[in-house]
């Protein structure tokens, strides 16, 4: 049998392991995103430091039909002459991704990477207009010489500017309606689609630009459920909660609200929410960032359907409380921005709102203490009168049996 102390060397030694793991393949990333390049760059020295695998993905993402059984040098050959064309995949982008590529064109044809995840980084280097390098150390983002004029160009058009507009309008509003929501059918997503932006859904363009946008920003999650924000973990379970609760509306956001939902990294912070952060800060050594992390959990805690008590023992391994009133004043604060909250189960809306309803529906007792009412004298029915309700049978045999 294993000793717990063994038990627990096997599992460092797994860990140190893994780590070790990570950090080589993170290293060996980092070599293949950010080797030196010279600028301005060739787009033939672009495609000659890819793998086959690489090339064949910007094949894919081109739609170059007939090329799939080349050799990496052939392959590489034509797609030096078809990328000059641009292709249409930016036709699937938003302005983010398309403003990045008109960005590095409009600066000359590199600049500094703003904050993009290695994932986003291995999306751009799969278009075959974007690459990516160092210069002198420094990593930079690069188009081809030879496609910086045709991106201006296209930069310019009315018609693509119109699509990418869309297509920004149709991943913000998805992505904050899920924010709020959670988790939507492909019915009632496409219904509240149609609602905010007053137009109908051209339901296949619309799939492949979330799909597209999927790939490059893992925000949002697709099964059998429907489409779901990235942190519901039991799409399921946030359905069947939401359609329990059939007589109630979902939340009736502006389409301004749901699009500032939509931006990266977004929080809905609330003012107890601002309130809960601001007491952090002050009486422990909790910077705003962490503070505002704590805060965030409380936001996530409520939505997967935790309690006050669950979030005072995470927070018991965050911070220390020195007392029984430390604890009650955090917990108050904690309850404070559980109930101010927009929940996925409640269909975006937060407890203290369906309280306050609920509270506003119930009659209210009069005020000025109880009203008496005067006793109302009835008149005794012999047994053998009419029956006073009308019926011409006798009391005994109506009414009164």
């Amino acid at each position: 049998m294993v000793s717990d102390k063994n038990q627990e060397q096997a599992v460092g030694s797994a860990l140190s392991e893994l780590h070790e793991y990570m950090d080589e393949e993170a290293e060996k990333q980092y070599k293949k995103f950010w080797h030196e390049i010279n600028l301005p760059l060739t787009l033939k020295e672009g495609l000659s430091t890819y793998t086959k695998a690489e090339l064949d993905a910007i094949r894919r993402n081109m739609e170059i039909a007939n090329a799939s059984s080349l050799k990496k040098a052939d392959l590489q050959k034509v797609l030096e002459e078809r990328i000059p064309d641009l292709g249409s995949q930016y036709l699937l982008w938003d302005d983010e991704r398309f403003g990045l590529l008109a960005k590095i064109a409009e600066k000359g044809g590199y600049l500094s990477p703003a904050d993009l995840e290695a994932d986003q980084v291995a999306y751009i280097r799969c278009t075959g207009l974007i690459f990516s390098g160092s210069r002198k150390g420094k990593p930079v983002l690069a188009v081809p010489a030879k496609l910086i004029e045709p991106v201006r160009k296209l930069a310019g058009n009315d018609e693509v500017k119109a699509v990418i507009s869309r297509n920004t309008e149709w991943i913000n509003l998805t992505k904050g309606l899920l924010y709020y929501y959670g988790t939507l059918s492909i019915d009632s997503l496409m219904d509240l689609m149609e609602k905010y932006t007053g137009k109908t859904l051209e339901l296949k363009s619309y799939l492949q630009v979330i799909h597209e946008a999927i790939y490059f920003r893992s925000d949002i999650h697709i099964d059998e459920a429907g489409f779901s924000n990235r942190r519901v973990f039991d799409p399921k379970k946030v359905l069947q909660e939401q359609q329990s609760r059939s007589g109630l509306s979902y939340y009736p956001f502006t389409k301004q609200q749901l699009m500032a939902a939509g931006e990266p990294d977004f929080v809905d912070r609330s003012k107890a929410y601002m309130e809960l952060v601001r007491y952090l800060i002050k009486n422990y050594s909790i910077d705003k960032e962490g503070a505002d992390e704590i805060a965030e959990e409380c936001l996530y805690a409520a939505n997967i359907g935790h309690g006050p008590n669950d979030v005072m023992e995470y927070l018991s391994y965050t911070i220390e409380f020195d007392n029984l009133e430390t604890v009650q004043e955090v917990m108050g604060r904690v309850v404070n921005v559980m109930n101010h909250t927009r929940q996925w189960n409640l269909k975006g809306h937060t407890p203290g709102e369906l309280f306050q309803e609920e509270k506003d529906h119930l009659r209210p007792l009069p005020s000025g203490g109880p009203i008496l009412t005067k006793r109302r004298e009835v008149a005794k029915v012999g047994r053998n009168e009419p029956c006073p309700c009308g019926s011409g049978k006798k009391y005994k045999k109506c009414c009164g049996r």
